[in-house]
């Protein structure tokens, strides 16, 4: 076989095909109305086994019989009835799948944690989870994180999706509801621990990552415990922006810019 046969024989396995059924259909596709001694002779396929193949081709529907008198010659039903055919079975075993495992579960799914590593793989999976939300959107986000998400909030917002950001920074473009982080020690923080980001989708699964330029990581979990405890996280910075709107020249006073006083005491990172 040439190195197209041989492209369309690898393919034609991954369908379902043995690599020898897939060699006879080929073979017979370029070479109809031959018997399967030259079917053997072509395909590379033993003698030893081509009668047992063909058979069963004949059996599946993949070849036809057009001469019934000895020897028996054979052709390959037109590839387009074939990809047709499997596209059909295919279509109708994904139906079934989804119509009766949905109901298989026992209630204790997804709890393991998918870990993402890089940049590029976080915010592709946070942009997959802003695309498929449904009912709500909880963000704890610096600025320049948030306007690369900005085209698929607004797109969600337009769908319905609720929407509440604590951001750190200021954005071009708010959607939502906004809450803004006091930033005093924020950025040097940043500089030195990595930007975090929190992101809980229709509150059944949420995402934590720590960016950095070259050692950006991340997870992805439905773990309701852990969950509650990014939603803690959120609602926390939520909280605090609230009493700093009503209350800054009394903590300011109390606790100096941004709690600085009792930041100062504890060790992040």
């Amino acid at each position: 076989m040439n190195d197209k046969q041989s492209n369309v024989v690898n393919e034609l396995m991954k369908i379902g095909l043995t690599k020898y059924e897939a060699s006879v259909y080929v073979t017979l596709l370029e070479n109809p109305r031959i018997t399967a001694y030259e079917i053997s002779k072509r395909s590379s396929v033993p003698q030893s086994k081509i009668y047992s193949i063909v058979k069963e081709l004949v059996n599946k529907n993949f070849l036809n019989l057009v001469d019934q008198i000895s020897p028996k010659k054979y052709v390959a039903i037109p590839l387009d009835d074939l990809l047709e055919n499997y596209k059909k079975e295919t279509d109708s075993r994904i139906k079934y799948i989804k119509e009766n495992a949905k109901n298989m579960n026992t209630g204790r799914e997804y709890d393991y944690f998918l870990h993402f590593y890089g940049t590029e793989k976080i915010f592709n999976k946070l942009h997959e989870m802003v695309q498929r939300a449904t009912e709500s959107l909880y963000l704890d986000i610096w600025a320049e994180d948030y306007e690369k998400l900005y085209d698929d909030l607004f797109a969600a917002q337009k769908r319905g999706v609720k929407i509440v950001c604590v951001v750190y920074g200021p954005v071009k473009c708010e959607l939502g509801k906004m809450y803004y982080h006091e930033m005093e020690g924020m950025i040097d923080d940043a500089a030195q621990n990595g930007r975090w980001l929190s992101l809980v989708s229709d509150y059944s699964q949420c995402l934590f990552a720590i960016l950095k330029p070259l050692d950006s990581c991340g997870f992805w979990t439905q773990n309701k415990a852990f969950m509650l405890v990014t939603e803690c996280f959120i609602t926390h910075d939520i909280l605090i922006a609230e009493i700093y709107g009503k209350f800054r020249p009394m903590l300011v006073k109390e606790f100096g810019p941004n709690l600085e006083k009792i930041r100062k005491n504890l060790k992040i990172g």
